[in-house]
């Protein structure tokens, strides 16, 4: 888990697979602690089956100039199965999907236009379902481009990136200066924001957690983010 099967040895009937997850009274903290995780452990397998169709095709419009990224279902059945969990209450605070197909090194303008609407239509949708649910999504990217073209008429890897953050609490609108096209680091953007700060951020203002102690001391914030 996740990804793959819950196995329990032939010896286990499901009755008693069953009686694992339940909770009864005189239980000890840990043995009702661990009853409800394996309660979990098994709803999230079961909104993981449900969620996999019988013959899942395959994603044709991947650009064919990308590269990186692969192997991942795609973004909208992703992005399904994490509001199957939230709507299930099931415990976890934090999760990541991905979608590939931005590393494009040639005819990026096309291929960037159509992978760009494989992140919208599904973000919007997940949006939509989630709304009021107290859920934030960030969007970021590990890398980010150059600001000249290659040979190829597309870019190679780059540094400064752009992050998107949508959700409840979340307020709209540009935060940090727009980044200058000329004047560049060696040919990279110089960036305006550290995105420490933006994950500082969410990790105190999302999560209840102390930015320093996860990010190595780090102490910056995003003013009027959230």
């Amino acid at each position: 888990m996740p990804g793959g099967k819950l196995t329990l040895p032939a010896v286990i009937t499901a009755d008693q697979a069953a009686a694992m997850g339940r909770q009864v009274n005189g239980d000890s903290p840990a043995r009702a602690r661990a009853a409800a995780c394996f309660a979990d452990l098994v709803r999230v397998q079961d909104l993981m089956d449900a969620s996999v169709p019988d013959d899942p095709a395959e994603d044709d419009d991947a650009p064919a100039t990308a590269t990186g990224g692969g192997g991942a279902p795609p973004l909208d059945q992703q992005l399904a199965l994490v509001a199957r969990c939230v709507e299930a209450n099931v415990p976890t605070r934090v999760y990541s999907v991905s979608l590939g197909g931005f590393d494009l090194h040639a005819d990026g303008k096309d291929a960037q236009q159509s992978i760009l609407t494989r992140l919208d239509k599904p973000l919007a949708a997940f949006q939509q379902r989630m709304a009021g649910k107290g859920v934030v999504v960030a969007v970021y990217s590990e890398f980010g481009r150059r600001v000249r073209a290659n040979a190829s008429d597309g870019t190679d890897h780059g540094t400064a990136s752009d992050m998107f953050l949508l959700g409840d609490g979340v307020k709209g609108g540009m935060h940090g200066e727009a980044p200058s096209l000329t004047d560049l680091d060696d040919g990279d953007l110089r960036y305006t924001v550290d995105f420490r700060d933006v994950f500082a951020t969410l990790l105190h203002d999302v999560l209840g957690g102390d930015p320093a102690r996860i990010l190595d001391g780090w102490s910056g914030r995003l003013e009027n983010l959230l």
